[in-house]
């Protein structure tokens, strides 16, 4: 099943020309409304029909939902009682839409970079208007009037906020590394960040825009948040990292990692500072695992989290919890995991993700990214039983099943799946984030040492750019595959159906096309340069980093092992993807590509010419971001 939505539907923009700025601090276009974008079955190849994969769901004014379809690049409009009305395509890798009470509607389009206006006309969605925004928009929030969309730009560390209704970007503010997901506070007076390198929620001022505070603490994978209805608080998702190897015991005694609900308390007065808390979801023997959405209900007592590895709804009173420090106890107070009334979990099958409460009646709404459907949970109040009262497709379109695709597509299952792992604790996809890498290291025993911790090298390609692992030293690719599984993951075996099916998943990954490039595809001056000095003998990079991958298939002696190392030879990563990364080589020392050049890796290490100087770095760096 491919995943970018290029080839998968037709994409139709007509209309006026294109109006495009182009700036490394954040790109912005005016693009006119969409015509023709329809999708229709013939547009679709059979290997992807029925695949959507919603991932973010939001309720309109009138009780019907929209989704974002990321796998097939659409928006969706539902209707609860009568199913999937319309689809209309949108552009690579939607990943969040949001809508306000006042009737605007916005997806965030990641890999086309674009934040879409739309319309709904009837029972058919109408693309109002475009802003191409460029750099990863991830995620999206509207201010209570609709008038402004905040949007994090993931590739540049960035807040985007749009004017909804001009279709313009009014102001571009640095949050930090990695934003991925944003909140508004009720009374729109302050928009919450999660920023996942060097975890951190931060605070920015809606009328200065301005970032105001900013709280920090250890931790991945950093999720939705959404504010208490009061504004004085903000309950997100993230990730534990636990830092230890991982053994049976210490999975056990949460010390690889954990799923985590933090608290944001805010100041309300000199004599109260706010604070920041954590509680552990994980109970032993049955840990949580990845998650991601969260909703606070109307009365603020209750906060309910999807988690896409464990296939669940979680449900917490927030009245009375055990909370702790931020990075306080790896495993749940026993006494809250046995209250049903402070803590509940409901089966959903699949991988439940973004959730959006239904303003219409007592229930959230979940968007299912790998059962292709939204499903409706009721019960949500403390003391009474979760249930799912409603599953509805968001797959208008119906074709003929496709081996490949469904062998990929139980393959992606498995990557999602914690219970991969002993008792559920994390998935593939915890460390190897949407296919990628991490932002820690990691120590996965996977060449027979302890305690040698490593970056997590991306998998896009992954069957193309053998030798395997940071040594190089597996050379089968089934081999290692059952080895993580079963070591790293410390999970039951798998059939050899199984790993064939998870080698078909990984086949169907690419990187993600740099937004650093032009709007045509090229590169700008710098890069142009920065290639020339890339294939020259003067950097010496192609030695190592050549062919499509930009890898190779041998390993070096860069002068990067320690004495320690079982293997004395590093295989090049690819460095298709690379501006994605904020820990670089083996040991992540390097935090930026200038770092890597500069410090650990430059030619004068590598292959024995001068340093470069600072305008050859630039770039190097520049021809780097744009692969």
């Amino acid at each position: 099943m491919p995943m970018e939505s290029s080839g998968v539907v037709r994409r139709v923009r007509g209309g006026l020309p294109v109006l495009m700025v182009l700036a490394l601090s954040c790109a912005t276009a005016a693009l006119s409304c969409a015509a023709g974008n329809r999708v229709m079955a013939a547009d679709m190849p059979s290997s992807v029909v029925g695949y959507r994969t919603p991932v973010d769901v939001a309720c309109l004014v009138d009780g019907r939902l929209v989704t974002a379809n990321a796998a097939a690049g659409t928006v969706s409009l539902v209707d609860p009682e009568r199913g999937p009305l319309d689809e209309i395509a949108v552009g690579a890798r939607p990943t969040a839409v949001a809508a306000s009470a006042t009737g605007e509607v916005v997806a965030s389009v990641r890999e086309a970079g674009d934040l879409v206006v739309l319309g709904i006309d009837g029972d058919r969605l109408v693309e109002r208007g475009r802003v191409h925004l460029g750099f990863e928009p991830w995620h999206a929030a509207l201010s209570p009037d609709g008038a402004r969309a905040y949007v994090p730009l993931s590739a540049c560390g960035r807040l985007a906020v749009v004017d909804v209704a001009a279709r313009r970007v009014v102001e571009s503010i640095e949050v930090g590394k990695l934003p991925r997901f944003v909140a508004v506070a009720p009374d729109g007076g302050t928009i919450a960040v999660a920023c996942s390198e060097g975890a951190a929620i931060v605070l920015v001022d809606a009328d200065s825009l301005t970032v105001r505070d900013r709280a920090p603490f250890k931790g991945l994978n950093l999720g939705e948040l959404a504010f208490a209805p009061d504004g004085a608080t903000i309950y997100f998702a993230w990730t534990y990292d636990g830092g230890s190897h991982p053994s049976p015991g210490n999975i056990r005694r949460g010390w690889v990692t954990g799923s985590r609900l933090g608290r944001l308390r805010l100041p309300r007065g000199e004599d109260d500072e706010g604070g920041l808390e954590g509680l552990t979801l994980d109970v032993p023997g049955r840990a949580v695992g990845d998650v991601l959405g969260v909703e606070v209900l109307a009365d603020g007592g209750t906060v309910l989290m999807t988690a896409g590895g464990s296939h669940e709804l979680l449900r917490l009173a927030t009245g009375d919890l055990p909370w702790t420090q931020i990075s306080g106890l790896e495993v749940m107070d026993p006494r809250l995991a046995a209250d049903g009334a402070r803590f509940a979990r409901l089966e959903l099958g699949g991988r439940p993700l973004g959730m959006a409460r239904d303003p219409h009646a007592n229930r959230v709404w979940i968007a299912n990214g790998l059962s292709d459907t939204v499903q409706a949970v009721a019960g949500s109040g403390a003391g009474v039983e979760l249930a799912v009262v409603a599953t509805v497709s968001v797959a208008a379109l119906a074709g003929p099943a496709d081996p490949a695709a469904e062998l990929a597509r139980r393959g992606e299952a498995i990557f999602h799946d914690a219970r991969r792992s002993l008792d559920q604790w994390y998935s593939c996809h915890t460390c190897h984030y949407e296919g990628g890498g991490s932002t820690i290291t990691f120590d996965t025993r996977n060449d027979g040492s302890i305690g040698t911790y490593k970056t997590v090298l991306p998998l896009w390609g992954v069957a193309e750019t053998g030798p395997w692992t940071w040594h190089g030293w597996q050379t089968d690719l089934t081999q290692s595959l059952e080895k993580s599984l079963v070591e790293s993951m410390q999970g039951p075996q798998p059939s050899a159906d199984d790993v064939t099916a998870l080698a078909a998943y990984l086949g169907t990954l690419r990187p993600p096309p740099s937004p650093f490039r032009r709007a045509d595809g090229g590169l700008d001056t710098a890069a142009e340069r920065g290639r020339a000095l890339f294939a020259s003998a003067r950097a010496g990079c192609t030695t190592c980093h050549g062919g499509e991958h930009l890898t190779s298939g041998e390993t070096y002696d860069v002068g990067l092992g320690r004495s320690g190392d079982r293997y004395p030879t590093f295989s090049p990563p690819s460095l298709l993807g690379v501006f994605r990364k904020t820990r670089l080589l083996h040991h992540g020392k390097a935090r930026s590509l200038a770092d890597v050049l500069t410090r650990f890796h430059g030619p004068e290490k590598v292959s024995g010419t001068p340093p470069l100087d600072p305008d050859e770095v630039a770039d190097l760096v520049a021809y780097l971001e744009s692969l």
